[in-house]
């Protein structure tokens, strides 16, 4: 498996808090970030976008709905690494 789709309705998210575990998932895969990008919504939504040599990290967080939809996608098989993903996914 090398993409992963994760929806996940979170209270009171911050881009900093996804920003960090976007940190983490480059961290335990081994990735290259290339470039980081973001827009805050003036209501305090939220995208969130990495950049990686292997593929990509994105967020969209819809502030009114509390609802975050997060897609993984590397050319790396994320089979192996599911439980530490889903570790470092419940932090949100």
């Amino acid at each position: 498996m090398n993409h992963l789709l994760v929806d996940i309705h979170t209270e009171g998210l911050s881009i900093e808090k996804v920003e960090n575990v976007f940190d983490e998932i480059v961290a335990l895969l081994n990735l290259k970030v290339l470039k980081k990008e973001n827009y805050v919504f003036d209501n305090g939504g939220f995208t969130l976008f990495f950049l990686l040599a292997e593929s990509h990290l994105s967020a969209h967080y819809r502030i009114e709905d509390d609802y975050l939809a997060l897609d993984v996608y590397s050319c790396r098989n994320l089979t192996s690494y599911m439980r530490d993903l889903e570790g470092i996914l419940s932090k949100l």
